[in-house]
């Protein structure tokens, strides 16, 4: 205890930023309201989460808590879904984690229709770029992760940026920055180096990113 009581960066509360945030959480109170959206949370992954669906070319967003976050439509009819998961531009490193992992997700991630989005964020209206593809060694990954996690121990998994890209084959799609901007960026990033410029794109400038 006397250690946890050392901790932290303790300031007087900052008047002007208290209104000014204020103001702004306002306006999202109102959105919130008139579309009966009250979890503030879940909210805000539901817009994240939508964002990034409609960069990849998805056009259905999941508004339940279970379930993949989005879905679309091939040509065929079949449906293909979208498991977005989030991480913050000032985070220590990069991965996708999942939580509560269980057979039928695992199961889910080892067919072709499933894919996965890491949507790297700098504040909160502001994505940096996308991490993107399939692969079904995911879902034996999640399988074997789970089965072999220790006993009473909660279901958590999580894959690097580094090894979604080199070794499940994902695409790093940036939205506003160049592949080399990216790639610098990735450069003082822990865990990131090993990426090559050439996994990075910029998301406007490929159409197969819809994977119709």
């Amino acid at each position: 205890m006397a250690i946890l009581k050392e901790k932290g960066t303790f300031r007087p509360i900052d008047e002007t930023f208290l209104a000014q945030s204020l103001d702004v959480f306002q306006g999202v109170s109102d959105i919130q309201a008139q579309y009966n959206k009250g979890d503030t949370d879940t909210f805000m992954n539901e817009v994240r989460d939508s964002i990034a669906a409609k960069y990849l070319g998805y056009t259905h967003i999941n508004i339940d808590k279970h379930g993949f976050d989005a879905r679309r439509t091939k040509q065929d009819g079949e449906y293909e879904f979208l498991e977005v998961k989030t991480a913050s531009f000032d985070a220590d490193t990069w991965g996708a984690t999942f939580n509560d992992t269980n057979q039928d997700k695992a199961d889910a991630f080892k067919s072709n229709n499933v894919y996965l989005c890491l949507s790297v964020w700098r504040y909160a209206s502001d994505p940096v770029f996308f991490a993107y593809g399939q692969n079904p060694e995911i879902g034996v990954f999640l399988e074997d992760k789970m089965k072999n996690r220790p006993l009473g121990s909660r279901s958590t998994q999580s894959i690097s940026l580094q090894n979604l890209v080199n070794t499940y084959g994902f695409k790093i799609y940036s939205i506003s920055k160049t592949p080399e901007q990216i790639y610098n960026i990735l450069q003082l990033k822990k865990g990131c180096r090993n990426i090559s410029l050439e996994a990075i794109e910029c998301i406007s400038s490929r159409s197969y990113v819809y994977n119709y």
